[in-house]
């Protein structure tokens, strides 16, 4: 063969080769990676859980009414307890569920990267402790908000009717989770870093975090059938909670868009006018001279409202405090006023837990009080003057009453509170759904779960005794 036709085969074939070397790579669009990074995704997943829990829209959030902390002065359907009208259960079951789900994919992305030397490999084992940790603190706002609900098949795509587990059995297992979590933590290494909005990827703050999870598990079933294991879980946890303020689980929302905290987005830029300070709220801080009614409440010159009730213009009313509607107000997952408020509960039922209930009672008013900007000198008049031992119904009137009121703008907190010890005294509403003669112990469950999933839906609720408002959930028992 002429030697020009060879050399020029070769070059041809060279060509060919050099075109398809890296052909595969010309399919992949680099704006839409087929997986995102699981750093990404736990960003995302805090970011969403912040909102939820801060929002005041009616739509989706509107425990800071459950609590009766406000009330509604033309639209009362939500502080009449009508959750149906815009499907709130619905709402919020579905943002959970949705951060879950990336919170599980950001586990299993980061469990399949390489990891060659220890500290790589504890790097790697922090990240995969904290995302289960931020799980287990969602599932367990869901368990307290529904009873049972669908938990070891929730996050299976394919199954689109996922069973309904056991509330209690569900409680045992995210406390076994976080106490694996806790262990896993190598606080000589670091974490997630910046892609951490909470802590930075300091996992010291992480450990402690775990540790008053626990607590917080296990002051959750301190009453009813798991009343033994919330004992040993809180007493095996509580010298390594938080320990002051500078612990606190915070969302740092900023001033400018798009990363405001949601309270201004449903106060300030929405144009809503028509939150009020509930009476619930007013009278029970009014009655012992609190020093934060100041700090809470803005125009306290006007009258609270009755709460469920409609009436007065927006500007005859008591407000809020501006404070909690600017953009860069904080978002809260967990405090240390909160965990002290858990410990004074748990003395009060003889655990071991180092301190009496009065000592961790003062601590916690006192932090709540410092918190909002009082001095040391407000906590100890109040304190003084209405002592652990001067609520007539005892250690659970003190703790529930002290508690929810520092858990003002923390709806979901307050009301679980008021559920598990049974004050403060609510008020009812002037019209609440047919049926209803107490106050509301639990979310009924979504729309569409009844009608999409509706064979399990019917075995979960007769589980649970009926999907009532009124439904006490299986640590409820008083």
């Amino acid at each position: 063969m002429n030697r020009k036709i060879i050399i020029a085969i070769i070059f041809i074939f060279g060509i060919l080769s050099s075109c398809t070397k890296n052909f595969e790579d010309m399919n992949i669009d680099p704006k839409h990676p087929l997986e995102v990074n699981g750093s990404v995704l736990f960003t995302n997943a805090q970011v969403e859980i912040a909102d939820q829990i801060s929002s005041t829209n009616v739509n989706r959030n509107i425990w800071k009414l459950m609590a009766q902390y406000w009330t509604e002065r033309s639209y009362t359907d939500e502080a009449n307890w009508n959750i149906v009208n815009r499907r709130i259960s619905d709402n919020m079951f579905r943002t959970y569920m949705a951060v879950m789900k990336d919170l599980e994919d950001a586990k299993s992305i980061i469990s399949k990267e390489d990891a060659f030397y220890d500290n790589e490999k504890a790097n790697k084992k922090n990240r995969i402790a904290i995302i289960d940790l931020t799980e287990v603190f969602v599932w367990q706002r869901l368990v307290d908000m529904f009873g049972d609900i669908p938990y070891s098949e929730a996050l299976d795509i394919e199954n689109y009717t996922p069973k309904y587990d056991d509330a209690a059995t569900i409680y045992q297992d995210l406390i076994t989770r976080a106490t694996a979590d806790v262990t896993a933590i190598d606080v000589t290494e670091g974490s997630f870093g910046s892609a951490d909005l909470i802590y930075g990827g300091n996992t010291n703050n992480w450990l402690k975090f775990g540790y008053s999870l626990l607590v917080k598990l296990g002051i959750g079933i301190a009453d009813g059938p798991l009343a033994a294991l919330g004992q040993s879980t809180v007493e095996s946890a509580y010298d390594k909670v938080f320990t002051s303020a500078d612990d606190n689980a915070f969302f740092p929302y900023q001033a400018s868009l798009p990363y405001v905290n949601p309270l201004y987005t449903d106060l300030v830029a929405s144009g809503r006018h028509d939150f009020i300070i509930a009476n619930t709220l007013f009278d029970a801080m009014d009655s012992i001279n609190d020093p934060r009614i100041d700090l809470y409440f803005s125009d306290t010159d006007n009258p609270p409202l009755d709460y469920g009730y409609s009436g007065g213009s927006y500007s005859s009313g008591m407000h809020y405090n501006p404070v909690i509607a600017a953009p860069d107000y904080h978002g809260f997952f967990m405090t240390y006023d909160e965990v002290l408020f858990y410990l004074a509960e748990a003395a009060a039922r003889n655990w071991s837990v180092g301190n009496t209930a009065d000592i961790y009672f003062n601590e916690a008013v006192t932090a709540s009080i410092l918190a909002w900007g009082g001095s040391t000198d407000d906590a100890t008049t109040l304190l003084t003057t209405h002592p652990y031992s001067w609520y007539v119904g005892g250690w659970k009137d003190a703790i529930g009453t002290q508690a929810w009121i520092s858990m003002y703008t923390r709806g979901f907190i307050g009301y679980t509170f008021f559920r598990r010890l049974d004050y403060p005294a609510f008020n009812m509403p002037p019209s609440p759904p047919e049926g209803v003669t107490v106050i509301p112990t639990r979310f009924t469950y979504p729309i569409n779960e009844q009608t999409l999933n509706a064979a399990n839906y019917q075995a979960a609720a007769t589980a649970i005794g009926g999907d009532k408002l009124t439904t006490h959930l299986f640590w409820d028992i008083n």
